[in-house]
């Protein structure tokens, strides 16, 4: 699919339309700032520290050994784990630097928008565009690594076919009210609606948007595809009772962000695991709080990082509500629901920074994704079944 997506720096971003012209600056937010640049320092100074000897005591349990005793090497050498640990916290630093120093500034008017875009690198680069020439204001959700956790990311912004003119309107990654606030935007700046599906741009006039997914099929803007002729995907179990339907995957899908959130836990859980049974540092640990912390924050991170591998998704389909529920072996827990009477959009959309389909379900007031690590053919007959379901009476 031949789309990419413009950069936004900005995690909480709004363009307010009661009072034009007006501005706003998009870069990160100094909430992130500031904590990762104390992290960063204290990592640094924590390193040089260790590596001028300062948390070496006076004696410690390699001192009293004696010449018969079999001395154990450390698995790294003392050295090399201190520049590990300054390199790391410089990098931490210098990249929040970096990214403080490169930003947007748009400035928005009646009829024409203007940005000022300063790159880490480089001169400054600027245009003005009127808001005629946009297509529309689109909407879009974005998957980001934070630390060990995926999160979304919620777009709302001007589209215009030049990728480099695309300007941030709404960014949030709280779903809440996401849906009222692009119909803001749209009925604000008097311009269509659109986001991108498996079909393509899909274009929603303003007049359209209010509408429920059951006033929108009686009014032939979406039609009811859904055909029980269709065999269920072999991805998915699908499981019918009284007074419910439940539709899941059948097996743990990995991806990269996954894998990579795996190996960091499960490497730091075993450092701290592993640290509760060394007594490199002469600290005399056994059998005090202070190894018993040790082993459950290592024992803790394991076992989140085997949550976030095997993690599975399911959607339960009840007479007049729509529930997605998170799955880990035998336990389940609720995300986020939606009555079928508010429910206004039912899309297989596009997310090119995982470069991976997902389900939506939005109302005026939420947004549920389901199945980021389906094919998109699976995901397709998820959206026929659920949109059949919601309009049949």
């Amino acid at each position: 699919m031949n789309f990419i997506a413009p950069d936004h720096f900005s995690h909480s971003f709004e363009l307010k339309l009661e009072n034009l012209p007006t501005k706003k600056s998009d870069r990160i937010a100094l909430s992130i700032l500031y904590p990762g640049l104390l992290f960063g320092a204290l990592l640094v100074l924590l390193g040089l520290y260790e590596f001028l000897n300062g948390f070496k005591g006076t004696t410690c349990s390699f001192d009293i050994l004696g010449n018969e005793q079999a001395v154990i090497e450390p698995f790294m050498k003392p050295w090399v784990f201190d520049w590990t640990i300054i390199a790391l916290g410089a990098w931490i630093v210098i990249s929040l630097i970096f990214s403080y120093i490169r930003y947007k500034k748009i400035l928005l008017n009646k009829d024409s928008v203007e940005i000022i875009h300063r790159p880490v690198f480089g001169k400054k680069q600027h245009f003005k565009e009127k808001l005629q020439n946009y297509e529309g204001v689109r909407f879009r959700i974005e998957f980001f690594q934070f630390g060990f956790l995926n999160k979304n990311k919620y777009i709302i912004e001007l589209y215009h076919k030049n990728k480099n003119k695309i300007v941030p309107l709404y960014i949030s990654t709280s779903d809440k009210k996401i849906r009222r606030m692009w119909e803001y935007y749209a009925k604000g700046l008097n311009l269509p609606a659109i986001f991108m599906t498996d079909e393509g741009m899909v274009v929603r006039n303003v007049e359209d948007l209010d509408k429920t997914l059951r006033e929108l099929v009686k009014s032939g803007v979406i039609s009811n595809k859904y055909n029980d002729r269709i065999p269920l995907p072999s991805s998915l179990a699908f499981v019918r009772r009284r007074d419910k339907t439940v539709i899941k995957s059948r097996k743990f899908v990995w991806d990269a962000y996954n894998i990579i959130s795996w190996i960091g836990l499960v490497i730091l859980g075993g450092f701290l695991f592993c640290s509760a049974l060394s007594d490199e540092f002469g600290l005399n640990i056994t059998n005090s709080l202070w190894q018993y912390g040790l082993y459950g924050c290592g024992l803790g991170l394991i076992i989140l990082a085997v949550w976030l591998l095997c993690r599975k998704d399911k959607i339960i389909i009840k007479p007049y509500k729509i529930i997605i529920v998170h799955k880990f072996m035998l336990f389940s827990k609720k995300d986020n629901e939606i009555s079928k009477d508010k429910i206004e959009s039912v899309e297989v959309n596009f997310d090119p920074s995982t470069d991976r389909y997902f389900l939506s379900i939005a109302s005026d007031c939420k947004t549920m994704i389901f199945g980021k690590k389906l094919p998109l053919k699976d995901l397709k007959w998820v959206k026929a079944f659920l949109i059949h379901d919601i309009v049949r009476k």
